[in-house]
């Protein structure tokens, strides 16, 4: 039996109060962590590990100042990686500058070589005419890899953009172009984008794709959309079914956003009436809503926005681009 002493029996009040003022003081600490777990607003965004990307359309046979001044614009406003679909219509070495000039500014450039002239009979070299003055191939396949020989070992390389919203019935053929590209170069990653035209995405779509690409992505653009309910917060649905697809058969994922109006393109007068002015561009807090659905529902490797060059045919392009710019990087200009 432990003995206690007349001191410390005097002492005991004293703890015991001193004790209870203690826990009193911890209650609401303790509570007030479970309401900050609980409560969304405190959930965290992390930007993908590759970071975003945009898409663009500059030739540099056409002005490659102008081409690199876009560039240069692109990275002021944060993004990290460039789809320039007109890249190929310049020379070899317009090709070269352009990679240098984004490995100046910090970025990766996807090199589209998604044309389906790559890959659907035609002959490639007719239409890339000053890339292939060159080349001394005598063939359509002899082009792609000169293509690939040409910028496999740049610095600046991510990788190929090999499919852009094929139709599933001219799977063989692209996936004949598609291994040779991974033929020629194994060191970087091909990328195919499917549409997500309704929710869910339609796995159609995607799926007979899996082994042409290395990256899935889908693309989807729900601003203006009339014939979609909540058609804007059916991104994150778009979101995540892209992030099963893709772990279903063990590849990366990547989302392209909108950052254009449908009314830019004709097949979409079915949306509204008049056309095309019933199609807005998305605001800033569209946009913003749209990236934190996709990374609340899945895990990208890197977003990419459509488009630079619709951006500049906008009624203010200036402030269609700080929109964005704020809106998918958090910069502002």
């Amino acid at each position: 039996m432990i003995k206690i002493s007349k001191k410390q029996k005097n002492l005991l009040p004293v703890l015991v109060v001193l004790a209870l003022i203690l826990i009193s003081a911890c209650a609401p600490s303790v509570q007030s962590n479970k309401k900050q777990t609980k409560d969304p607003q405190t959930t965290k965004i992390f930007l993908p590990p590759e970071g975003q990307g945009i898409y663009e359309a500059c030739a540099p046979l056409i002005s490659e100042s102008a081409c690199l001044d876009r560039l240069n614009r692109i990275a002021a406003g944060g993004f990290k990686l460039v789809l320039n679909y007109d890249l190929l219509y310049g020379t070899a070495k317009q090709e070269i500058t352009y990679a240098s000039r984004a490995q100046a500014l910090g970025m990766k450039v996807i090199w589209a070589i998604n044309n389906p002239e790559f890959w659907n009979g035609s002959d490639a070299r007719k239409t890339y005419t000053a890339l292939a003055a060159k080349c001394h191939c005598t063939s359509n396949a002899g082009f792609v890899r000169y293509i690939i020989n040409l910028v496999k070992d740049l610095p600046a390389t991510w990788g190929y953009y090999v499919g852009d919203e094929v139709d599933p019935s001219n799977h063989h053929q692209l996936k004949v172009f598609t291994d040779l590209v991974r033929q020629v170069d194994p060191s970087h990653p091909r990328l195919f984008v499917g549409s997500a035209e309704l929710p869910p995405v339609e796995r159609g779509r995607l799926v007979p794709f899996v082994d042409t690409t290395d990256v899935l992505g889908v693309d989807y653009y729900p601003v203006g959309r009339t014939d979609i309910p909540k058609a804007l917060k059916a991104t994150g649905k778009i979101a995540s079914t892209a992030q099963a697809i893709a772990d279903q058969y063990h590849r990366q994922v990547v989302i392209v956003l909108q950052a254009h109006s449908l009314g830019e393109y004709p097949g979409n007068t079915y949306l509204c009436n008049p056309f095309p002015g019933c199609l807005p561009f998305p605001t800033r807090d569209q946009m913003r809503l749209m990236r934190d659905l996709v990374l609340k529902n899945a895990h990208p490797e890197f977003i990419l926005w459509y488009s630079y060059f619709d951006i500049l045919k906008s009624h203010n392009p200036s402030a269609q681009w700080a929109a964005l710019v704020e809106a998918a990087t958090g910069n502002s200009l």
